[in-house]
């Protein structure tokens, strides 16, 4: 990797719209050098030489590095790794995620860990290697906005007066906090929205006052992408999109100018627009 050229850290790629992403990113020739991430080293691996193979012409260095972001070693390993190479990190996009069919209470916890938990911590341990005007992307859901939460968990959310040990509390105290979740939803199951519920409100809240004066944050609906979990799915006669097709915000984030802009910093972004968290 060149240290002057930007860089971008897309966690979860190996597929989806990890994938996704690092694939438009090398069609359109973008300019940054591509770190791409996974938990399996084998799929990751495999993902970027398929990409390399498709994509000869680009121009840029795309590279891989095992990341799971629930291991606390992996991610040191990986941030001594990135300190050590191009010595520093542009833009974090913060994909990797995990979502159960029919989830158990165990397994719920593990959501609210991986797509919570583990994402601030991988976050605030590159914070340090965050360029002046670097940028900070989360992959979270249209799902996570508070209208969709159950009165418990959306009335903690909306208190504006809400600190972060607090927030952290409501996290680990989840089961109790998602009992009230409506029978109707669009999602029934509660911990993957209320998941990332607590992401965009840590974005919203506290990420803010984490980063320098230039610096940007956003959080992200990619649109309702056929995954794994999702296949088949269809909402009053909505069909999925693909995940290249939801690859399309994350991209325009990481293509915004590299200027801090007050409307646009620490919003909630879908289809390229500003929603309502």
């Amino acid at each position: 990797m060149n240290s002057q050229t930007r860089n971008i850290v897309v966690t979860g790629a190996n597929k989806g719209i990890g994938y996704s992403i690092v694939e438009r990113l090398i069609s359109e020739n973008t300019p940054f050098d591509i770190i791409a991430t996974s938990r399996d080293p084998k799929l990751g691996e495999k993902a970027v030489a398929e990409l390399l193979n498709k994509y000869p012409n680009f121009k840029n260095t795309l590279t891989y590095h095992q990341l799971d972001i629930n291991d606390e070693k992996s991610i040191d390993t990986f941030v001594d790794w990135l300190k050590n190479t191009s010595g520093k990190l542009d833009v974090l996009l913060n994909n990797a995620g995990v979502a159960y069919n029919n989830p158990t209470d165990i397994q719920k916890i593990n959501i609210v860990k991986t797509n919570f938990f583990s994402v601030i911590n991988l976050t605030e341990k590159l914070l340090p290697l965050l360029t002046a005007d670097g940028k900070i992307i989360m992959v979270s859901s249209i799902l996570g906005t508070l209208s969709f939460q159950g009165p418990t968990l959306r009335n903690a959310l909306e208190n504006e007066s809400i600190t972060e040990q607090e927030l952290y509390d409501i996290a680990n105290n989840i089961l109790e906090n998602i009992k009230d979740y409506p029978e109707d939803a669009f999602l029934p199951e509660a911990s993957y929205p209320a998941s990332k519920a607590l992401l965009n409100t840590y974005v919203r809240k506290f990420l803010q006052a984490k980063l320098k004066d230039n610096q940007q944050s956003y959080s992200l609906h990619p649109g309702h992408v056929e995954t794994d979990l999702t296949k088949g799915f269809d909402s009053e006669g909505n069909k999925l999109i693909t995940p290249y097709q939801g690859a399309d915000t994350p991209v325009y984030l990481v293509n915004l100018p590299f200027v801090k802009n007050s409307e646009l910093n620490g919003k909630f972004f879908s289809d390229r627009k500003i929603v309502a968290y």
